[in-house]
């Protein structure tokens, strides 16, 4: 039974990050669709919160030991019932506050209702594991390293009130560690755990000056739990599907990921 390898390329980042399942010594194509789900299990609100993200990306392996990939993702945020600005008097309603301010903060994922975010993002990864020829002994776990960069561009119906351009560059570092477990079954099982270390900017229209932008900077860092399920190749190729949770942004998400290798 050949041993298979897990290809860690995340996403944050802003947007979600493609994993690769490859067989050793892999070398071809891959494609790979996740989504994932903002959920609350210990909050008084909705156990299903209205925050998501979808990632659609492609890749290509070589010699299942070097993977590069391009990933388009789209991600809307909207995770409380009733938001504050402070260019909102008491006497105003929350509904023309919500939609006609929009606050700049590093946390504005969570202080803005609506967000909205899509681009493209470029991934590189490099693994190592027992089978390659400078390792002579076993490893107790696999591990892969990665590295991403990316742009974003934000959408709400604020922004659009605002005529406010706003839009973020990101790069990421992914650690992820990895085994494969085999099974009697017709799939495999790789667990894997990987930590993901993202720095993004972010650019607006000057609130102050005409013709100026402002920006700010910030950092996020969040790990994810995975078990990927590989099945027996097919005539359409070799599926694959993938449960995994994180914590991110400072809240959890359930993700399901599903693809094949050509």
């Amino acid at each position: 039974m050949k041993k298979l390898l897990s290809l860690v390329v995340f996403a944050c980042s802003v947007l979600s990050a493609q994993t690769h399942i490859v067989p050793e010594g892999y070398t071809g194509f891959t494609v790979a669709f996740k989504h994932n789900q903002n959920v609350d299990f210990f909050g008084d609100g909705k156990f299903l919160r209205d925050s998501y993200g979808n990632g659609l990306g492609v890749g290509y392996i070589y010699n299942g030991t070097f993977g590069i990939d391009l990933e388009y993702g789209y991600s809307f945020y909207n995770r409380k019932d009733a938001y504050s600005f402070l260019s909102c008097n008491s006497s105003e309603s929350v509904a023309p506050c919500e939609d006609q301010n929009f606050n700049f903060v590093n946390n504005f994922r969570t202080e803005n209702p609506g967000v909205g975010d899509k681009g493209f993002s470029f991934g590189l990864t490099y693994y190592v594991n027992e089978n390659q020829t400078f390792i002579n002994n076993n490893l107790p776990v696999n591990f892969s390293l990665g590295f991403r960069y990316g742009s974003t561009s934000y959408s709400s119906n604020s922004l659009s009130f605002l005529s406010q351009d706003f839009y973020g560059k990101f790069y990421s570092f992914e650690f992820g560690l990895y085994k494969e477990v085999e099974t009697s079954a017709s799939f495999y099982m790789i667990p894997r755990l990987q930590l993901n270390i993202t720095n993004e900017k972010n650019i607006h229209d000057s609130l102050n000056e005409t013709n100026r932008t402002e920006s700010f900077s910030l950092s996020s860092n969040y790990f994810e739990i995975a078990l990927p399920f590989i099945l027996n190749v097919t005539s359409a190729g070799q599926p694959f599907i993938e449960p995994s949770i994180a914590n991110k942004y400072g809240s959890t998400h359930l993700g399901l990921k599903f693809g094949f290798l050509f």
